[in-house]
């Protein structure tokens, strides 16, 4: 039986739990008996999945960085002591299950979305390569799994030699899968040759759970579902932080005014709950305030994914919402700031929508909402059948394939001659 370790996750939020729910689903379908064990950063009430998670926090990290897990008696102690100091019983055991894990293990795959890069502190790329390193010391093979690098222009002192130490660290991969021809270009400049170009592993798989089958209980939770065929938004704080946060306002506003001036039925759906506040704001600058209904819960992201399939298209900022929306053939018009979000869009042939919020015109915008309420049915044809081609392939098979690691059940991907040229010609170039 497989064992694979998942690490660069958690569950909080959506889009990192969607990753991971990518990546499960696609080893459980190739393997009949594998176990994931998924090291999670973030989670709450781990013992409500149906999968293993473990606690890879600040805290255990720094055991394993510093082997401390290998000291007797130390490890126990200082679990104690960190547990009575943060009042939590989360890390009681866990140490050694996770130094079990990794002993046991036949291969470890990081879903991290993005840590590596200037847009994150060094101090958050040094965690992606601190997990390199973990994996080297056990001796286990790790591939990182599509995700987003570069630039590497933090513009400090010490540059240079954090580069040489990332070269060295990703050199250790079997395989890095990057999700834009950007990070692509980044890392290769570092002299690396186990780098390739893949989409995001929500849209490159097929296979993806329904939210009652990762609950223990085999059950979802009531959702407030919007009206089909309404228009959704889907607001990112990032956007305020990037952009001219009045402007941003300003902005939002005017399309939602416009929008229910044409009589469309509106909704803003809050996937993180820090949008709810700038939801609030948007609305109290309408005209229209009591005719934009808004939903906000905790939903799981496969209950996403199936409340955004209801859309005719979306407004939406949050890359993972995006990804939603394309997974499901709703099309989207895109507020950005970076080149993930033209990669994406591009992948669908959507990158006529795709706006930079630093520099947003509301002619352009309400020209667009304009052609997108006549031509959404078009677009969402054309976004399905690009994402039929993307799926004719996995991803996770060939990185399985390439490492030896063949899979245990048949599964047919059978791609034509038409259909590998289209998904080629889906790919940036580089």
């Amino acid at each position: 039986m497989k064992k694979i370790i998942i690490t660069g996750i958690q569950m909080r939020n959506k889009g990192s739990q969607a990753m991971f729910l990518s990546l499960y689903s696609a080893l459980r379908r190739l393997y009949k008996d594998c176990e994931v064990i998924g090291f999670a950063f973030k989670t709450d009430s781990p013992e409500q999945y149906a999968f293993k998670l473990l606690p890879h926090d600040d805290y255990t990290r720094l055991v394993f960085k510093y082997r401390l897990n290998n000291i007797p008696f130390l490890t126990p102690f200082l679990t104690r002591f960190a547990g009575m100091v943060r009042k939590t019983d989360k890390w009681n055991g866990k140490i050694a299950e996770m130094d079990k894990a990794l002993r046991e293990a036949d291969l470890v795959l990081d879903a991290s979305g993005y840590t590596l890069g200037s847009g994150w502190s060094k101090k958050g790329g040094a965690q992606l390569l601190d997990t390199i390193r973990t994996a080297r010391r056990y001796n286990k093979k790790i591939v990182l799994m599509p995700q987003s690098f570069g630039p590497f222009d933090w513009g400090e002192d010490d540059d240079a030699q954090f580069l040489e130490e990332v070269k060295r660290e990703l050199a250790y991969c079997s395989k890095i899968y990057a999700r834009e021809t950007e990070g692509y270009e980044c890392l290769k400049s570092l002299g690396l040759d186990n780098v390739e170009l893949s989409a995001d592993l929500v849209i490159r798989e097929e296979a993806f759970p329904k939210a009652s089958e990762i609950f223990v209980s085999g059950k979802s939770q009531d959702i407030d579902y919007p009206e089909r065929g309404s228009v959704g938004f889907i607001v990112n704080e990032n956007l305020f932080r990037i952009g001219d946060p009045a402007s941003v306002r300003r902005l939002y506003a005017q399309m939602l005014d416009k929008l229910v001036e044409k009589g469309e039925k509106v909704y803003f759906l809050n996937t993180s709950t820090a949008d709810l506040k700038l939801t609030e704001e948007i609305l109290s600058e309408t005209q229209n305030r009591d005719k934009v209904s808004v939903i906000t819960g905790d939903y799981s992201s496969p209950e996403l994914i199936d409340m955004i399939s209801r859309f005719k298209y979306v407004v939406a900022s949050r890359y993972h919402s995006i990804v939603f929306a394309y997974r499901s053939g709703v099309p989207a018009i895109i507020f950005g700031w970076a080149v993930k979000y033209t990669d994406l869009a591009a992948h669908f042939g959507q990158q006529d929508y795709v706006f930079d919020v630093r520099n947003p015109s509301l002619e352009q915008l309400i020209k667009k909402i304009d052609e997108m309420g006549e031509r959404h049915q078009q677009e969402s044809q054309l976004i399905k059948q690009r994402l039929d081609v993307m799926q004719s392939s996995s991803v996770v098979r060939s990185a399985l394939d390439e490492l030896g690691l063949g899979a245990e059940v048949k599964v047919e991907f059978k791609p034509t001659q038409k259909s590998r040229a289209q998904t080629k010609s889906m790919i940036p170039s580089v």
